[in-house]
């Protein structure tokens, strides 16, 4: 796992280096993020194969200068709450959608990524799987 004293915290300082919060600066934080994990898994991956099967999901909600961002990559869907004055209800907002291979684009891509490998996405017990094993995002 990544500390809180290391790649946790690169969002923020991507957003210092840039003097505010933009698309750019949640793309370097997500792909910090994704070095970091994968650097574990590298010196993990002798004593624990199995870690290379491991999946996970990131969902950001970022309020700076009155703007909302969202990013999302995994199954994570973020949905907003809104109550408009006067309604009695509250309304629900999508503000994303998943990344997974279930998704048509998705395969398209991991198999564009990896020309040369015709098990890269397979469909197991009526569900679409890389390698078979865990379904994979991409931050595009």
């Amino acid at each position: 796992m990544l500390s809180h004293d290391d790649e946790s915290i690169r969002g923020a300082e991507f957003a210092s280096e840039q003097k505010g919060m933009s698309v750019d600066v949640i793309r370097r934080a997500y792909s910090a993020t994704e070095e970091g994990f994968l650097s574990v898994v590298k010196k993990q991956w002798l004593n624990m194969p199995q870690i290379a099967s491991v999946g996970s999901c990131c969902l950001v909600g970022i309020i700076c200068g009155g703007m909302l961002y969202v990013a999302n990559a995994g199954d994570s869907r973020a949905v907003l709450g809104r109550w408009l004055r006067g309604e009695r209800e509250v309304s629900a907002v999508q503000m994303s959608t998943e990344h997974n291979a279930s998704i048509e684009s998705v395969r398209e891509e991991l198999r564009s990524l990896h020309p040369h490998d015709p098990h890269i996405v397979v469909q197991k017990h009526k569900v679409w799987r890389v390698k078979g094993i865990i379904q994979v995002f991409f931050i595009s």
